[in-house]
């Protein structure tokens, strides 16, 4: 798993995301000690995700947003696959993660808007 900190924010995102890059500015205004980690460079293991999922508690396939187009080049938005094929198919389309990651000490959560990190700690 990722190590975190309590006084360290680490965010995993996708450069090319709009909402991940309003979150990375959002931590560098407020000049917060923040790791930022952009997957469009830098790889996350299936173990990672498989452990994000779980501090998450939420399924592997929920880290996917299979509306995404690349997902949707591939499959149906209704297909069933095994956790090891969700996993390979995020390390190879990072692009499709779902949404933003922040992780302070043991808090972890899904971005859905940049007004969450308003109410993370």
């Amino acid at each position: 798993m990722l190590s975190t900190s309590e006084k360290l924010y680490t965010l995993i995102y996708h450069s090319d995301d709009h909402l991940g890059r309003e979150i990375l500015a959002y931590l560098q205004a407020e000049n917060l000690d923040t790791r930022a980690i952009d997957i469009a460079k830098t790889k996350v293991s299936e173990t990672n995700w498989a452990g994000l999922a779980e501090k998450l508690a939420i399924e592997i396939k929920d880290l996917v947003n299979t509306n995404h187009p690349n997902f949707k080049q591939h499959y149906d938005s209704s297909i069933e696959l095994s956790e090891h094929d969700w996993l390979k198919f995020l390390e190879h389309n990072p692009n499709t993660l779902a949404a933003p990651i922040v992780m302070k000490g043991e808090k972890v959560k899904m971005m859905s808007n940049p007004q969450d990190m308003l109410h993370f700690n």
